[in-house]
């Protein structure tokens, strides 16, 4: 009898390609992405991204392996897959730390840190909800922190009376002392670019029984010079970022140097260090943009200039100082108010604490 049995051929199972497979692993990929994105903001979504980008690096060199020994491909396939599992994971952890370590790196040991609450109004000056204006930068107010950390091992002094303007600040005080919680940003000196700070309303520099004196809320303050005799090192306002201190100046006015600025060293002291974060970084960024009160006199071009524009203009600053002369002599204060650099938007500190 014939045989009952028949014969099948089994065809070998096609192995997917690699293409294939890059097709199928793309979702999980973007659902790290996805997920990275969410959890850990632009941060994660930065490093996943970069994971991505390694693991076609990675499948494009399997790729060529494959070829060579297509028997191991399956596994080296899973270990490219949980090495992007891994990055995806881990590196969106590590960037905020990397960041906070950039932050850390300072001049001298810090000693205190303090932290200014600050907002920038919009054009109009104004801070509250608003619902008419179109979505412009000039219509956004800005609110941030700025952490500065304060050098009080080598300039103690000067981190000594500036910490008087942090402690000292009591809301629930009929009369607190000056503080920096009530202070503001008031000018940007284009020059150096050096931002400054520090203004308290009400707050004067005074003489009292024949010396230098604060007078504030009714009261008459000691105002000691912030002259530090006991500085150990003195640093240069080399980078963007440091907090500085006119070295004869008894009031609470302080700077951030917003460029470098080699010029101040003769005349003003750095005593500590803004950490450059986030928001500190984006602050001095709309700062730096700013209108400024400009006192001089409008002028063209200056190669379109005459001999007759440039009289006018020494003629324009003389009568200037003239009239604010006059003005501080009959004891009208507005003059003080009008100053080169001053900032045309409101940049205002509404809390101060130490962290």
């Amino acid at each position: 009898f014939p045989s009952q049995t028949k014969e099948y051929q089994v065809k070998p199972q096609r192995r997917p390609t690699m293409t294939t497979e890059r097709r199928e692993q793309k979702p999980m990929i973007l659902v790290l992405l996805l997920l990275a994105t969410l959890c850990l903001g632009a941060h994660g979504f930065q490093a996943a991204t970069a994971s991505t980008v390694r693991y076609d690096t990675i499948l494009q060199a399997q790729q060529q392996q494959q070829q060579q020994q297509p028997d191991g491909t399956r596994m080296d396939r899973r270990s490219a897959l949980a090495s992007v599992v891994g990055a995806a994971l881990v590196l969106p952890l590590l960037a905020p730390l990397e960041e906070a370590q950039a932050a850390e790196t300072t001049l001298a040991p810090i000693t205190n840190k303090v932290i200014f609450d600050v907002r920038i109004s919009r054009q109009d000056g104004t801070f509250y909800v608003r619902d008419d204006l179109e979505d412009t930068p000039e219509n956004k107010v800005f609110y941030g922190q700025l952490t500065m950390g304060l050098f009080g091992t080598t300039v103690p002094r000067t981190v000594k009376e500036f910490l008087t303007y942090v402690d000292g600040f009591n809301a629930m005080d009929d009369n607190p002392l000056p503080s920096y919680s009530r202070s503001s940003f008031v000018s940007l000196d284009q020059s150096t670019g050096l931002l400054v700070g520090g203004y308290i309303p009400s707050l004067e520099v005074t003489d009292f029984g024949g010396s230098t004196a604060i007078k504030y809320g009714g009261r008459v303050l000691a105002a000691p010079l912030w002259f530090d005799d006991q500085q150990t090192e003195r640093y240069s306002h080399n980078s963007k970022g440091l907090l500085t201190h006119r070295t004869l100046d008894v009031g609470p006015s302080f700077g951030i140097t917003t460029r470098s600025a080699t010029e101040l060293d003769s005349t003003h002291t750095v005593f500590g260090q803004l950490l450059l974060d986030e928001s500190s970084r984006e602050f001095l960024t709309i700062v730096e943009d700013l209108p400024t009160y400009n006192m001089e006199r409008p002028r063209g071009d200056p190669r379109d200039e005459t001999a007759l524009d440039t009289v006018a203009s020494a003629v324009f600053s003389s009568q200037r100082e003239i009239f604010r002369s006059a003005a501080k002599t009959f004891g009208d204060n507005r003059v003080n108010k009008v100053f080169p650099g001053k900032l045309l938007r409101r940049v205002e500190v509404t809390q101060v604490r130490l962290a």
